[in-house]
């Protein structure tokens, strides 16, 4: 799919701006998760400059296939995941269309995987190396997708109490798929309301204040090898972390005992942790009162 609505610019403006992006204090150096949050807050910050992206999206086959478990997965070189690895079932990331020469690229911004600049985006593919891995690049307004066998919008009553199809927004080609990857939805509703970016970018940041603070001193510590399992489990798993800190709750593995066995150092980062959301609150703010002062 070919986005509609981003702006054609030049090599030099590409540059440009993602310096400012990575100066912009967005927190690239987490990989376990949020990229679909980071992705929209950059489109955000884009917009808030008068620029407009597009976004590609990649899915590997554990996605749209229920034959398959393959994942989007990678070493871990900073050494948090308990198990080692980056595993994603699908990875999103900006994309601006620059003009080189008398040829228009599309160029993927993701400093995460590429720190040095924007890269075109089959290279940004090839770095994800999972076979049969499927892409789309559509307008950055779309901040999040569904999957399942049956959309929920597919499924909606009439007055009558009959079912009516609702055709999904984005359908793959049955031969190959017998997931839907569809009903991707807009930045809005319980999304908006709850604040999942600022959410996920609180997340990210906190994570990696407690890797370089608490983890990364004693990571090769033999005294401290029981310690650094415990913190790589509370925050090398994101599932775990938004347990503990942004819900505050449990499961079998953040259980009563684990949690109370780190009773302190949870009570900091949790502080720590919404006080990062609070100022990411305010940074989306400050960018959606720009975009809408920008377009009156």
């Amino acid at each position: 799919m070919t986005p509609r609505k981003a702006s054609i610019i030049d090599l030099n403006t590409a540059n440009t701006l993602f310096v400012e992006i990575i100066n912009s204090g967005i927190p690239f150096g987490y990989q376990q998760a949020n990229c679909h949050n980071i992705s929209h807050y950059i489109s955000l910050l884009l917009e808030s400059k008068g620029y407009i992206c597009a976004k590609i999206w990649a899915f590997a086959p554990v996605v749209y296939s229920t034959n398959s478990s393959r994942l989007i997965s990678f070493v871990d070189k900073k050494n948090l995941s308990p198990n080692g690895a980056i595993d994603w079932g699908y990875h999103v990331a900006p994309v601006l269309q620059v003009r080189i020469g008398d040829k228009v690229r599309k160029m993927v911004i993701d400093p995460g995987l590429f720190p040095k600049g924007p890269v075109r985006y089959r290279t940004w593919l090839a770095k994800l190396k999972t076979r049969k891995l499927i892409y789309l690049i559509m307008d950055s307004e779309w901040y999040l997708y569904n999957s399942s066998m049956i959309p929920n919008s597919q499924l909606l009553a009439d007055s009558n109490g009959f079912l009516n199809i609702n055709p999904p927004n984005i359908k793959l080609p049955d031969w190959f798929s017998d997931k839907l990857i569809t009903d991707f939805f807009k930045y809005e509703d319980d999304a908006l309301n709850q604040h999942w970016i600022e959410k996920g970018l609180a997340v990210n940041e906190t994570t990696d204040i407690f890797y370089t603070t608490e983890i990364q001193p004693i990571l090769h510590s033999n005294l401290h090898q029981d310690l650094v399992n415990d913190y790589k489990m509370l925050v090398g798993n994101v599932f775990n972390f938004e347990t503990v800190f942004r819900d505050n709750n449990w499961n079998y593995e953040m259980n009563d005992d684990f949690q109370f066995k780190h009773l302190e150092i949870i009570a900091k980062y949790r502080e720590i942790y919404f006080s990062n959301l609070s100022k990411w609150k305010e940074s989306l703010l400050i960018l959606n009162e720009i975009i809408k002062k920008n377009s009156l």
